[in-house]
């Protein structure tokens, strides 16, 4: 799994949580929230008991084989791509972090704040050490706006998405996964969406993980503390 991932910067895990697993989750989602907001950042940090049924043990075990040394999330949204909310995704990478406070190092570039968080694009080190799994709460497909992706292009570092476009080179996978299933991507993978094409949801929770550490001063915005689990196999 670890090598697929690395080689071709992501990778589709299905059945990772059972149905019963995802209408447990579902049942804890806050119906008034959710259903007036089609993203929500920080989403797992005041939600303890979803929190525990989102990293259930085989979740914890996908992440431990992926990276042994990690011991937090540093990111978790929810969206959804309903069909009163729909829009198009264009092809980009994920090339920021959100933090704390403002401390200037070198190679952390493109600040920006508002109210809510601290955003900068980190050193390229920082970022070949994220990893984001994104869970699925309902099936996606290439009909209501499953993740298009360009493999291999997490191994070219930053890309001028201008430039890039003119050729579009490399191999476009559409990454379909259903209800209960995972997908594992690098930040660097070029990726996209288009918009729903059919009457169906899509809500996924969006998590980041790492084992880097920031600079000494500098401080993630959103922590999640994983529990280790040797009790799973994968």
């Amino acid at each position: 799994m670890k090598f697929e991932l690395n080689k071709s910067g992501f990778e589709i895990i299905e059945n990772v949580f059972s149905n019963e697993e995802v209408n447990e989750i579902i049942e804890l989602l806050e119906p008034q929230e959710i259903n007036k907001e089609f993203g929500i950042r920080e989403f797992l940090t005041s939600r303890p008991q979803l929190s525990e049924k989102v990293f259930s043990k085989r979740l914890l075990a996908i992440v431990q084989k992926i990276s042994p040394g990690c011991q937090k999330a540093i990111k978790s949204i929810y969206f959804d791509k309903p069909p009163n909310a729909n829009w198009v995704v264009n092809w980009h990478q994920d090339l920021t972090i959100n933090l704390k406070n403002r401390l200037e190092f070198e190679n952390f570039k493109n600040w920006r704040e508002n109210s809510q968080r601290i955003v900068v694009q980190p050193p390229i080190e920082i970022l070949e050490n994220i990893f984001t799994i994104r869970i699925h709460l309902d099936d996606c497909s290439k009909e209501n706006g499953a993740l298009r992706v360009i493999e291999n292009s997490h191994k070219k570092g930053v890309i001028e998405i201008k430039e890039w476009m003119l050729n579009k080179n490399g191999i476009e996978r559409i990454c379909e996964v259903k209800r209960g299933g995972i997908l594992i991507m690098k930040p660097l993978l070029l990726h996209s969406s288009k918009r729903t094409e059919n009457q169906n949801n899509r809500r996924v929770i969006h998590i980041e993980f790492t084992d880097k550490e920031l600079p000494s001063g500098l401080f993630w915005k959103e922590i999640l503390e994983l529990k280790s689990s040797n009790s799973y196999v994968v």
